[in-house]
């Protein structure tokens, strides 16, 4: 399947220094449920390509062992990660706002919903009352998280989740 090689990020959104990390990304005027916040966009490469790359990059699980690198000079790469985000995929690289967000909060994303490589992790400084203290590549197996996005994640995971609960995987 084609990626687009560019991101899009709403005109109401725009990089600002973060209680998460370091910069992030904040709502300039309110967004409604199910309103499109984001796409991501980049070059698309393999698991191998993957592990040779020297952090910090940001990526996605696009297909089982397919990753969209995004663009390391579009804003769309100062999306933090939160334990209860705000946003969610729809699709791939479509990512909506999971509930009504108000103007000045920080918009955030689970990246367990998009991060397919199982041995990859990291620290979390979210701060919601649900932290997990570490995120990683397997949170897909979350009980938890499986029944709190649903459908909300992108394809390869959901995938992964079906053929776990005895559902088509594909």
């Amino acid at each position: 399947m084609p990626y687009d090689a560019e991101s899009w990020l709403s005109p109401d959104v725009r990089p600002a220094p973060s209680p998460i990390h370091d910069i992030g990304l904040f709502a300039m005027a309110p967004i409604r449920e199910g309103e499109v916040v984001m796409r991501f966009g980049g070059r698309v490469i393999d698991d191998t390509t993957l592990a040779s790359l020297v952090p910090p990059y940001s990526s996605l699980t696009v297909d089982e062992g397919v990753h969209l690198l995004l663009d390391p000079g579009h804003p769309v790469r100062y999306g933090n990660h939160s334990c209860d985000p705000n946003l969610w995929h729809r699709a791939a690289t479509v990512v909506v706002a999971r509930r009504n967000i108000t103007s000045g909060e920080e918009v955030t994303i689970d990246y367990a919903t998009h991060t397919g490589v199982e041995t990859w992790s990291m620290e979390c400084r979210c701060g919601a009352a649900i932290c997990r203290g570490t995120v990683s590549g397997a949170d897909w197996r979350l009980p938890a998280l499986r029944s709190a996005y649903a459908s909300h994640w992108t394809p390869p995971l959901l995938a992964r989740v079906a053929r776990e609960q005895g559902g088509p995987g594909d």
